[in-house]
């Protein structure tokens, strides 16, 4: 009787099969010439002999392969107005931005696109927590690859800046970086950089620069004929901000 009333009122029926989560399919690979996959490894192939060094993902890769893919990838982005022509119809600092300055990086989460390059979101902080500013720190040690890394940890320090609170960053690497400390705020304080760069290693030449700021912060680790020679490739200088 007991089960009969809890069939009718709806109580003892299986649970509903879950639905399963949508996911839109990735669009599909830009369909690109020959001609364009050639314009693209003239670009890359200056930028690598200027100082760019690709990520470990691409090891084993010969360049033509790394070209292609990123020539073909959605994300591919070589200005913002003239994205619809033919790769061929662009110049070369253009295709070297597209290179550069690739949302391919941000499309995929790829953190090694290249080893001494990397886009931050640098708008993105207002309330950012302890992980977050672990994670860029850790990024921009591994980045310049200067140093060797063991960890980085962060902790909160109240009464710092209009948040009310800041960040006290720890590095555990060799030789030694200073612990950091600075405000909460909404972006991202380049100027850390500079306190970083004090503490490299005394043969390094090389040096963190901003080459871009806008809606996110492209950092590069150059020595100074390598920051010359990729702004001779883009047009603008990887210290012009």
């Amino acid at each position: 009787m007991i089960s009969w009333l809890r069939r009718l009122l709806g109580q003892d029926r299986p649970p509903p099969h879950p639905v399963p989560a949508w996911e839109p399919e990735p669009p599909p690979p830009q369909q690109r010439s020959e001609a364009e996959i050639d314009a693209v490894e003239v670009a890359l192939n200056g930028l690598i002999a200027a100082g760019l060094r690709l990520g470990p993902h691409y090891e084993g890769m010969d360049r033509r392969a790394v070209a292609r893919a990123m020539a073909e990838h959605p994300e591919f982005a070589v200005g913002d107005s003239n994205e619809t022509l033919p790769l061929t119809e662009h110049s070369s600092d253009a295709l070297s931005i597209g290179i550069l300055w690739s949302y391919r990086a941000l499309a995929d989460a790829i953190e090694d696109e290249f080893a001494n390059a990397a886009i931050f979101e640098d708008h993105c902080y207002d309330g950012a927590d302890e992980e977050t500013y672990r994670a860029l720190f850790a990024r921009l040690i591994d980045l310049a690859g200067a140093w060797t890394d063991r960890g980085v940890t962060v902790s909160r320090v109240p009464g710092l800046g209009a948040y009310g609170h800041g960040f006290r960053v720890a590095f555990e690497t060799q030789p030694p970086i200073p612990p950091l400390t600075f405000p909460a705020d909404k972006n991202f304080d380049w100027s850390l950089l500079e306190r970083l760069d004090a503490c490299r290693p005394v043969a390094e030449t090389r040096r963190f620069r901003v080459a871009a700021d806008g809606g996110a912060g492209l950092v590069l680790f150059l020595d100074d004929t390598e920051a010359r020679a990729i702004a001779a490739r883009l047009g603008w200088g990887p210290d012009d901000l």
